[in-house]
């Protein structure tokens, strides 16, 4: 019977738009994943030219759309290091099984981030990685600190894959092929020509044929058959069904082959990398029950098989108090909407985790959604770091409650600065008058301590250290300073790179004003004891000395009274002559100790020269004096203070130092005097220096504090120990300090 011809191209075009529609709602499925998933999807040649992207990882890097990266190198332009790029090519480029790694890449803006690869080599015949495929996660906030752990979304890429090749073919009840079109018949190694007229068992395999026959006369007896079948290294979904005449009786079957091998071969790479994906992937129909979840899922609801969750409620294992909002969530996903939730599971072997979740509609070829892809991550040690961290803020409420001094806490990287109540008692001020910047804590401090004391805070963080302490004045509300004690303790992250730093300031003022009259009773102190040593010193060198000259004049005159048989006589004389010498050479040597006539006579350098030939006589340590300027014009006072902490320092020198030579340097500078005593002695050590014994360092620092100078004492084992004086020539600041 001769086929109607209309309903047999009704039939065809029917079949046609079943198979191709088949082929859309495949790829649909396939392009809507790769286009709304959270993560990163790419493909890249083994040179690092990028070949495709999806959106995600286009937002990932701060690119507009995916057409900014394809023409990208991946090692120059992507990877923070390119020799990291190189490292994975020469590990990865031979194997096709899935991998996964940590690396850093950059953003668009230079900015670094860590991403997490799950990838693989697509191979060529010869075993070399054609290309690579691969889902990127941003796992930043993981690598920069658990303190302050943030939301981050997982992005994947997948790979895009081509139409595939479309033939179609009548045959007749002998099964004999009446006509065969398509594009895909050379792609099998075939040809219109070599089909038509001929039945399958003259141009198909016998197996072929046993198998393909009853599928074909199925559908010349009425029914409609879909089936994939392998033939010349491609593989094709073919839908057979049955053509009819005007009288309805089937005359032809009607077959449409679509070439499906790169699909299936592309099915079979992104099942790979879903299932090496380490976070879960699922898919929920519309009653929320698991229709396939990869290996990580099954992992976090503790499942032993697939069996166990897939086709079960998803609400089986979401804890109880989360089933509404979870409920919820899917209602609004498969009416058209995406959406995130934190949600806690308990598995199925009683392990309670928190998770995060990113959910979109998956829809069907007529764009009806018809269920819900969930990318869901495991953020329990977030939750328990943000737990940690409410702790440690509450502590820190309560601490700075608790405490008269101002506690304060400052974010290094948004540069956010908290000040505990404390603040606002300690200086005035209102709330509202304090910004929650460090520059509302700069701005108050006073004019000459602020470059002082940033500089010395931003040395402490950019250099490592732990912490750091300073004081300075700071204004209060009603304008006067007060004088604070400052110190804070530098926090790292993993990377020890500093996030922020903790600390408090005390008011110090009185604690000043009473050190300030300290040492003008000191200094009052030391000047009378300087006082009474010149009274001393003169009435001894007038009374004393006159009387012992005396009493030599008066030997002198005895000694001419004896006769010439008196010798024994005359040698007691010369005896006591002796004693005499001696006693007044001790006189001259105890006052100068009490009072040097050289300072007062000659000045301080002349006085330093006396002190080191004395020294050098007494000790026989060598010792030399080096002076460069002028006269240092320090007043009595400060001459004294700086002539006296050389006799400390000389001291020390001859007790412990095992020196052998000693170098006095003088520096006279436009406003200030320093002097610096150098030994090659045996070098003080860091445990002397700050041992609560060692007065007589003591002694010279506040001795040049009194007069707005400062000692320093610095010491290297088997080197010797170096003392520095440093003295301001100001007359007027002198003069107030000491009152």
């Amino acid at each position: 019977m001769t086929p109607n011809p209309a309903q047999a191209s009704a039939d065809l075009r029917a079949a046609l738009e079943r198979a191709e529609g088949a082929l859309r709602e495949s790829q649909r499925q396939y392009r809507e994943i790769f286009e709304l998933a959270s993560v990163g999807i790419f493909r890249s040649t083994p040179e690092g030219r990028i070949l495709l992207v999806n959106p995600a990882l286009a937002r990932m890097l701060g690119y507009g759309s995916p057409d900014d990266l394809r023409e990208l190198d991946l090692a120059r332009d992507i990877y923070l290091r390119p020799e990291d790029r190189a490292a994975l090519i020469a590990r990865y480029e031979g194997s096709a099984e899935p991998w996964t790694a940590e690396v850093e890449w950059r953003n668009r803006d230079g900015t670094p981030l860590w991403v997490q690869i799950s990838a693989h080599a697509v191979p060529d015949d010869a075993g070399h990685a054609l290309y690579f495929e691969a889902f990127v996660q941003d796992v930043t906030e993981r690598h920069l600190s658990v303190d302050a752990l943030r939301l981050s979304e997982a992005r994947y890429r997948a790979l895009a894959t081509n139409l595939p090749d479309t033939s179609v073919f009548l045959y007749d009840h002998d099964l004999r092929y009446v006509l065969v079109d398509g594009s895909s018949l050379a792609g099998v190694g075939t040809s219109k020509e070599a089909l038509e007229g001929r039945t399958i068992f003259e141009v198909l395999p016998a197996d072929m044929c046993e198998r393909l026959a009853p599928l074909r006369r199925a559908a010349l007896a009425g029914e409609i058959v879909e089936f994939e079948e392998s033939y010349g290294g491609r593989i094709h979904a073919v839908h057979l069904l049955p053509i009819r005449d005007a009288s309805g009786a089937v005359v032809y079957g009607m077959g449409v082959a679509l070439d499906i091998t790169e699909r299936k071969e592309n099915d079979t790479r992104l099942r790979a990398i879903i299932d090496a994906e380490p976070e879960c992937v699922k898919v929920l129909d519309g009653a929320g029950h698991v229709l396939t979840m990869n290996p990580a899922g099954l992992a976090m609801v503790e499942a032993d098989t697939p069996e166990q969750i897939v086709g079960q409620n998803v609400l089986r294992v979401v804890a109880p108090e989360y089933h509404k909002a979870f409920t919820d969530l899917s209602r609004r996903v498969l009416a058209g909407e995406t959406g995130t939730l934190e949600f806690e599971i308990i598995g199925f072997k009683g392990t309670r985790r928190w998770l995060e979740t990113h959910a979109v509609p998956l829809r069907g070829p007529q764009g009806q959604i018809h269920s819900v892809l969930g990318i869901t991550r495991d953020v329990t040690k977030r939750k328990h770091a943000e737990q940690a961290l409410r702790e440690s803020q509450e502590r820190l409420q309560l601490v700075a409650r608790a405490t008269n001094d101002a506690v304060w806490d400052w974010d290094l990287v948004t540069d956010e600065l908290w000040w505990g109540d404390g603040f606002l008692k300690m200086f005035g001020y209102a709330p509202e008058e304090i910004e929650q910047s460090v520059e509302s804590w700069y701005s108050r401090l006073h004019p000459d301590d602020g470059e002082r004391v940033m500089t010395g805070i931003r040395a402490a963080i950019d250099g490592g250290e732990t912490s750091w302490s300073d004081e300075y004045r700071f204004r209060h509300r009603d304008g006067r300073y007060a004088e604070i004690y400052d110190r804070g303790y530098v926090i790292h992250d993993a990377h020890r790179r500093p996030v922020r730093m903790v600390g408090s300031m005390m008011e110090v003022s009185e604690r000043k004003r009473t050190e300030a009259q300290l040492r003008s009773l000191a200094a009052r102190l030391e000047a009378i004891r300087e006082e009474e040593r010149t009274r001393i010193a003169r009435e001894i060198h007038d009374e004393v000395g006159q009387a012992l000259t005396a009493l030599k004049m008066d030997l002198a005159w005895l000694g001419k009274k004896v006769p010439a048989r008196g010798a024994p006589v005359r040698m007691k004389l010369l005896g006591m002559e002796s004693v005499i010498d001696a006693t007044m050479d001790a006189l001259h040597r105890i006052l100068a100790e009490l009072r040097p006539g050289v300072l007062d006579d000659l000045g301080l350098p002349a006085a330093i020269r006396w002190l080191a030939e004395e020294f050098k006589r007494r000790t026989e340590i060598s010792c030399t004096v080096h002076m460069t300027g002028g006269e240092p014009g320090l007043d009595s006072g400060q001459a004294t203070a700086v002539f006296r902490i050389l006799q400390e320092a000389l001291t020390n020198v001859a007790r412990h130092a095992q020196a052998g030579h000693v170098e006095i340097r003088l520096h006279v500078l436009p406003t200030a005097f320093e002097l610096v005593v150098t030994d090659d002695g045996r070098g003080i050590t860091a445990e002397e220096l700050e041992a609560t014994g060692t007065l007589g360092i003591l002694g010279m620092r506040e001795r040049a504090l009194t007069w707005h100078g400062r000692v320093t004492v610095h010491g290297e084992p088997g080197h010797g120990t170096t003392v520095r004086v440093f003295m301001p020539v100001d007359r007027i600041a002198a003069a107030a300090s000491a009152g």
